[in-house]
């Protein structure tokens, strides 16, 4: 007996499985995670609990959600750069 090839058409879709199966892997790069609300994704994001009270206190203070400002941060950190331990990185 000898071993022979599976025909063409059977590699194919055994290929296509694979490639499904590995396309929806937790860690697969090819889809984006977070749910759309409007134009904008919604991610999520650990936080401590001291940072919080302060980004609340702050957003208080200035009149915005913890969402605008967060927002506004990270629009500031990614124009400016961020400092850590007092220098710009």
């Amino acid at each position: 007996m000898t071993i022979q090839k599976l025909p063409k058409k059977i590699e194919k879709i055994k290929e296509n499985a694979l490639n499904n199966f590995i396309n929806s892997a937790p860690d697969s790069q090819s889809k984006k995670s977070g749910v759309m609300k409007g134009k904008k994704q919604q991610i999520t994001v650990t936080i401590s609990p001291d940072i919080i009270e302060q980004l609340d206190k702050k957003a208080e203070d200035t009149g915005l959600s913890r969402a605008a400002l967060i927002n506004i941060g990270i629009r500031h950190v990614l124009n400016e750069g961020a400092k850590v331990g007092g220098k710009n990185n």
